[in-house]
């Protein structure tokens, strides 16, 4: 049945070939407590019965796109994002999980004040059965600055989007139209578009506003950090630091990204010499070396593509 109206918030689910897990994060959204929403999944070409899955829903609000092709997960993402109708919207993973209340508790703070441009929680960690991992559940909390963080409105959140990479998609809800006029979602950010999406989010005007209850289950599977060792995911991370080095306020943020851009470039190198690539090793060591003289791990890398041309084992 159509609808008379667009829903205030657009929940979007790209996916590929996840079949077993997809259902789980379509049933967490269809059984919010609040109910003015749409669900998005934008299929990336799925060979297994992803098609077959969602149009077998009887809820008129889960919308279904599919991709002919596979476009890659950027890219789909944004697919995804720009079918969105909602006042708010939010990217949640394909195997991840949201609590009942995690729309109703989200969207009350953006409703209350046009101030704030997200609307973020902590979360949980999840195994690949579902199960949660109470250590790791604190540790990312710890790493990522929730853990110490106080709850409610921060303005600016620079700190929080550049540095502490606090938010997660999954976790978040975003005032729409300031994602879009602000070109938040940008291809060119690849792997790490959605660190560059809160991060552009964080340059203008606007508030964050934190809630410190764990409403999302983010699932951590047992391969999933061989990511790091993916040089496209370091180059990824290298454009988006040269983009934003010259677009933030002051010295200390610009002299962080500077630093990080530097060990985007070491890690692409490492990457590169893993997979044998030595010539393109020692270009992105070499490149390093020059943006960060002072740092050891490029000259470290620089030393093993010289002389040993590959990178030991772990």
């Amino acid at each position: 049945m159509a609808r008379d109206r667009d829903p205030l918030v657009s929940v979007c689910i790209p996916t590929w070939n996840r079949e077993r897990l997809l259902a789980g994060a379509i049933d967490s959204v269809l059984s919010q407590s609040f109910g003015d929403f749409e669900v998005i999944v934008s299929d990336n070409a799925s060979s297994d019965g992803t098609g077959e899955l969602v149009l077998a829903c009887r809820d008129g609000r889960v919308r279904y796109l599919r991709n002919e092709t596979n476009v890659g997960a950027p890219a789909n993402w944004i697919k995804a994002a720009s079918a969105a109708r909602g006042r708010y919207f939010m990217i949640i993973g394909d195997d991840d999980l949201l609590a009942p209340s995690f729309l109703e508790t989200l969207v009350r703070p953006l409703e209350s004040d046009p101030n704030i441009v997200v609307s973020f929680c902590d979360h949980w960690v999840i195994d690949g059965s579902g199960s949660v991992q109470q250590e790791s559940s604190d540790r990312y909390s710890r790493s990522y600055g929730r853990a110490r963080l106080r709850p409610g409105w921060h303005d600016p959140f620079l700190d929080l989007a550049l540095h502490d990479q606090a938010f997660l998609t999954s976790a978040a809800l975003i005032r729409l139209d300031r994602a879009r006029s602000l070109g938040a979602l940008d291809l060119r950010a690849g792997k790490v578009l959605d660190y560059y999406l809160f991060a552009v989010l964080s340059l203008y005007p606007g508030a964050a506003y934190y809630i410190p209850e764990r409403l999302a289950s983010y699932r951590v599977h047992t391969a999933s950090g061989s990511s790091l060792y993916q040089a496209d995911l370091w180059r990824d991370m290298a454009w988006v630091c040269e983009n934003l080095v010259g677009r933030v306020p002051g010295a200390r943020h610009a002299r962080r990204l500077r630093t990080r851009w530097a060990r985007a470039v070491t890690g692409e190198g490492a990457a590169l010499l893993r997979r044998g690539d030595r010539r393109g090793a020692l270009r992105s060591f070499g490149h390093a070396v020059r943006m960060a003289p002072l740092a050891p791990r490029p000259w470290i890398g620089l030393a093993v593509a010289s002389t040993i041309g590959r990178w030991p084992p772990l």
